[in-house]
């Protein structure tokens, strides 16, 4: 990132801070970087790039989040088509957030003689936010952006899918809020393609309307803006005509009619857009309630989403569940039939080896009645065997039957 500010405390004046101001998708990014580049200080937490803005926003998070908190205190919300009429009353409560902005300045500031402060809220909040910089001692310096509303309905479209008859009205409440607070302060009106096409010009406005020179403005600052700032970032344009078309809200054309003139260097009267301003305060006034009740409901629809959405992660949850349950049933049951079907295999197999042993068992018996005649045979024929050797006719016999031993042996 370039050099958040190089000028020091000066201690002949008061400090500066360039407040970059103008609708959303108006510009706002790309001229607070630019004036950060040439030595104005940004905050020290600004927010991350998104999608709708790759380049960056350069806006703190801390004073969006104010802001809201600001809006929300009065029923109103950064897209109230009437928040033309929000700065009077946030003003009014102004003792509930003056210290958490000054806090918030401190500490994203510190010292910085030159701040570069940005959010497209803020527009709608200025007299708020003008003496939070009264209190401590800092002078505003008002860089308005100035875009064409169409281009402007375009980008919401694409981003929020706003109507363009929506759009319209919220980019005049803007913009006549922001001309009407900073009329009696230093200011300038920047038209976004005149940006883009002279930047240098651009430039040369804010020293003058600033009262001196910007801190950074050298050739390497000079090389990174026209890295940074590129015409085919514009992604919608419109031609002026284009407001006159039927269907148009008139409003919209004579606000833009005189920020154009304003935003090429003239003084026109502010009498139309007074003009402006009363319609819108009127309708305010006739359908402002509804559009509150409104803007209550829609602030409860992410409640009821995040609830829908919790309540179809637990039937999600429910079904994985119960799918789990089914197949652990499905499981159980093929185990139980498997081991119905190994049961009946075993049962087989335990009769076959009880018929094996039955019939072991029957030889066995039959092994042992032979052997029991066996011994029984044995037995007799020792006896009888016994009974010659003990005769009479035996031991008679027994010197003829060394006599047939010895004629066997000769």
């Amino acid at each position: 990132m370039a050099p958040r500010g190089k000028a020091k405390t000066s201690t002949a004046a008061r400090r500066q801070a360039l407040v970059v101001a103008g609708m959303h998708r108006s510009g706002t990014s790309a001229m607070a970087r630019l004036l950060s580049l040439v030595g104005g200080a940004l905050p020290e937490r600004v927010m991350d790039p998104g999608p709708d803005n790759p380049l960056g926003y350069w806006e703190p998070w801390e004073m969006v989040a104010l802001d809201d908190a600001i809006l929300r205190s009065i029923g109103s919300r950064w897209d109230n088509v009437f928040s033309v009429v929000d700065s009077d009353r946030a003003f009014a409560l102004r003792d509930q957030f003056l210290d958490q902005a000054k806090a918030f300045l401190n500490l994203n500031f510190g010292d910085q003689d030159l701040m570069v402060m940005k959010d497209p809220r803020s527009s709608v909040l200025t007299r708020f936010w003008r003496q939070a910089l009264d209190e401590i001692a800092v002078d505003p310096v008002y860089v308005i952006m100035v875009r064409h509303p169409f281009e402007v309905a375009e980008s919401l479209k694409a981003r929020n899918g706003t109507s363009r008859e929506t759009a319209l009205l919220l980019w005049t409440s803007y913009m006549l809020a922001v001309e009407r607070d900073t009329r009696d302060a230093p200011r300038i009106f920047v038209d976004y393609g005149h940006l883009l096409n002279d930047w240098r010009g651009v430039l040369d406005r804010v020293e003058a309307t600033m009262g001196r020179i910007l801190p950074n403005r050298t050739a390497e600052a000079a090389a990174e803006v026209e890295t940074f700032l590129s015409k085919s970032h514009r992604h919608h344009e419109a031609d002026i005509e284009a407001l006159e078309q039927p269907g148009v809200w008139p409003g919209a054309a004579k606000t833009y009619a005189w920020l154009r003139a304003a935003a090429r260097g003239g003084a026109p009267s502010t009498a139309p857009l007074a003009k402006v301003e009363a319609e819108l305060t009127a309708l305010e006034g006739a359908i402002g309630f509804a559009m509150v009740d409104m803007r209550r409901e829609l602030d409860q629809l992410p409640i009821a989403k995040a609830e829908a959405a919790q309540a179809r992660e637990a039937e999600a949850r429910a079904t994985f569940l119960l799918e789990d349950v089914r197949r652990e049933a499905e499981t159980a049951r093929e185990y139980s039939v498997r081991l119905h079907a190994e049961a009946d295999q075993w049962k087989r197999e335990a009769e076959a080896e009880r018929a094996k042993v039955e019939i072991l068992r029957e030889s066995v018996a039959l092994r042992e009645a032979e052997a029991g005649i066996l011994r029984s045979q044995l037995a007799t024929a020792r006896a009888e065997a016994q009974a010659l050797l003990d005769s009479t006719s035996w031991k008679i016999t027994r010197p003829l039957r060394a006599v047939v031993r010895r004629l066997k042996r000769g």
